[in-house]
């Protein structure tokens, strides 16, 4: 019944994004069909303890009590029942598998966040290889290229780089979690001063510039060559290192950034991880790496997995803003024209008006949006 009490405008606008958003689940179901993932569904209610060591903090949980008296929860999270499932099930390693589904968290009030968030992803458990972050690393470049018109930058960093840092500067546990929430919550004068009692170490040149320690991997890897940093790190910088390398070589077009000085997007990651957003959006389109140890949560034996989540609203959004700045269309007029103008473009689903001061400027927009001219000062032209 809702739809009767909506605006026309505004029903259309709902629907058009429930068609956008059917149609990306369709293509993103299709893709990971054509990488042979295994589609795979959990339930919606799961036992609070399988999440309990994970929780970041930056979200609560649905609760409700069984009847046998456990806390159930909204699955705040798609991976972690995935790792549940399969230690459950026993299902034969390795395999790849691809979801879509809906996970549920209570977002800080005022924070611009949604409580209900639908989310594709691939699971690829039991790789150990490189090969694994390179296929979801392909797999977000080719969705993105294919979902939305806007470039996609690739964000890399690793899990276990600023741990390793830290552990070097002080054994106190307190003191190094005071020193990564600073560096991660950009918050640079308490930073600054939690750092200046390791002035004397040779890592403290290092640790003044590690809050800006993000941008373009040639310059990144530059600075961080003439770091003296733990041999502990090195691991973890060649592997960034072979992967900027390959995407380079197979993505050419791809942007790519490297990011040393944030959070990894869960507690549960371990080695690589990745990122992607458009300028034209709020937040990450989509964002994995490796967790390699995720599984001891619910089994004896770990198994190296890596996974990677695409934000399906996010990603509705922006599909549905560019479909609605799409224009076939652009009309010229003038201000005394208005209605004539308004009139025109009620009839045409693809036309905007030109706000151009002058026809030479309506001229020179039409040609960026390759849309055709109609000039209401002049007749039609197909300029």
């Amino acid at each position: 019944m809702l739809k009767h009490l909506l605006p026309l405008g505004t029903r259309d606008e709902f629907g058009r994004r429930a068609r956008t958003k059917q149609h990306l689940i369709a293509v993103i179901q299709a893709h990971f069909k054509q990488r042979g993932l295994a589609p795979i569904a959990t339930p919606l209610l799961e036992n609070e303890a399988v999440f309990d060591p994970y929780q970041m903090g930056n979200y609560q949980l649905y609760r409700l009590f069984g009847n046998d008296g456990r806390t159930l929860v909204l699955r705040p999270d798609m991976t972690l029942p995935v790792a549940r499932f399969i230690s459950a099930t026993n299902v034969p390693l390795p395999q790849k598998f691809g979801y879509v589904g809906d996970i549920f968290r209570v977002s800080r009030q005022l924070s611009g966040s949604y409580n209900q968030i639908t989310q594709a992803g691939v699971e690829l458990v039991g790789y150990a290889s490189l090969k694994a972050e390179f296929e979801c690393l392909t797999i977000a470049n080719q969705l993105s290229s294919e979902l939305i018109a806007d470039a996609v930058e690739i964000e890399l960093g690793d899990a276990q780089f600023a741990q390793r840092v830290v552990a070097r500067l002080t054994g106190d546990e307190g003191e190094q979690q005071a020193i990564l929430t600073a560096l991660f919550d950009k918050q640079v004068p308490r930073y600054t001063k939690l750092i200046a009692k390791y002035r004397a170490q040779p890592l403290y040149d290092f640790l003044k510039a590690w809050p800006r320690l993000f941008g373009r991997p040639e310059c990144i890897f530059k600075e961080l060559a003439a770091a003296l940093l733990p041999e502990t790190v090195q691991p973890s910088l060649k592997r960034l290192q072979t992967v900027v390398a390959w995407m380079q070589q197979t993505m050419p077009e791809q942007v790519i950034s490297v990011d040393l000085s944030s959070q990894a997007p869960q507690k549960y990651y371990t080695g690589l991880t990745f990122r992607g957003y458009s300028q034209a959006g709020a937040g990450y389109l989509f964002s994995g790496g490796r967790y390699d140890k995720l599984l001891t949560n619910f089994q004896a034996e770990a198994e190296p997995a890596v996974g990677m989540g695409l934000n399906v609203d996010l990603l509705t959004t922006l599909a549905t803003d560019q479909q609605t700045a799409y224009a076939e269309q652009l009309i010229y007029f003038e201000p005394e024209q208005w209605s004539q103008a308004e009139a025109y473009l009620a009839k045409q689903p693809h036309a905007i008006l030109s706000l151009a001061d002058d026809l030479a400027g309506a001229r020179i927009e039409a040609q960026c949006l390759n849309a055709q001219l109609i000039d209401l000062t002049g007749g039609m032209t197909n300029d």
